[in-house]
């Protein structure tokens, strides 16, 4: 089943464009160290759009996605994806988390997938990640244009956000595994893990998970941490940056289960 980038409703163009870029056509969140089972149960925690979820199912039609977007605005879009292309499983209209809470999100109306929690939001880094992405040498005027450009679109709103451990979901809702746990919450990925109780761990076979992690500042160590505590609950973990991310916070790691066999030659880089 192909799905093409005019059969995706976004928030904004610029963001639907780089996220079917990224997940479909450059296959960002499954390397070949991982692998989709046929009928797989996946997780889409910080879905977005539901770019990933509509990319599983494309990928394997008879998946069952639970996709988690606290935004609701955002929500709604994901919801209206999800049910345009007849995915199966769950839509949950809040985040993931180390315990049960209400927040405040900063919500960046033009960027939205920026958007976290206010404790870990940091617009500045955000804007300057983004600048990183953009070819230097422009005359003074087009980095004036830039600048206005960031400014709009890092435009901040305040929001308020439920998230939930993801034991607490699974305690409502039983599955029998969780072939791929997805996580991109922008520096919220450790809070995440957290709310996963040693009970449910045994469920999870394989991870794919974007880590922040900012030498000197308010993430710094999280890289190690991540990999560190999956390595300890029996995961091969690879931790990798892609080029063009190069020298920034961003870094995927990505684990395979031992436990339920190999499924990939991940190992730790």
């Amino acid at each position: 089943m192909s799905i093409a980038l005019a059969d995706v409703e976004g928030v904004n163009q610029h963001e639907t464009e780089f996220l079917y870029d990224e997940i479909f056509t450059r296959r960002g969140y499954l390397p070949k160290t991982l692998h989709l089972p046929e009928d797989p149960v996946v997780f889409d925690v910080g879905a977005n759009i539901g770019v990933y979820t509509l990319f599983v199912k494309s990928e394997r039609p008879g998946a069952a996605v639970y996709s988690f977007e606290p935004v609701p605005e955002v929500y709604e879009v994901m919801c209206r994806n999800r049910e345009r292309h007849g995915v199966a499983g769950l839509a949950c209209p809040y985040g993931l988390a180390e315990k049960e809470q209400e927040v405040e999100f900063t919500h960046y109306p033009g960027y939205s997938t920026m958007s976290t929690r206010s404790t870990l939001a940091d617009t500045e880094a955000e804007k300057t990640f983004v600048r990183g992405q953009v070819p230097t040498g422009h005359p003074p005027e087009a980095e004036q244009m830039l600048d206005e450009l960031l400014a709009y679109r890092f435009r901040e709103r305040t929001v308020r956000c439920r998230l939930r451990p993801l034991s607490a979901f699974l305690d409502e809702h039983p599955v029998e595994r969780i072939d791929m746990l997805k996580i991109d919450v922008q520096r919220g990925e450790l809070e995440v893990l957290r709310g996963i109780g040693e009970r449910h761990w045994p469920l999870v076979r394989q991870l794919a998970v974007e880590v922040h992690d900012s030498p000197g500042g308010a993430t710094a160590g999280r890289l190690r941490a991540v990999t560190e505590g999956l390595e300890r609950r029996g995961f091969r973990v690879e931790a990798v940056q892609e080029e063009q991310y190069a020298g920034s916070d961003r870094h995927f790691v990505f684990a395979v289960s031992e436990r339920h066999g190999d499924r990939g030659t991940a190992g730790k880089s």
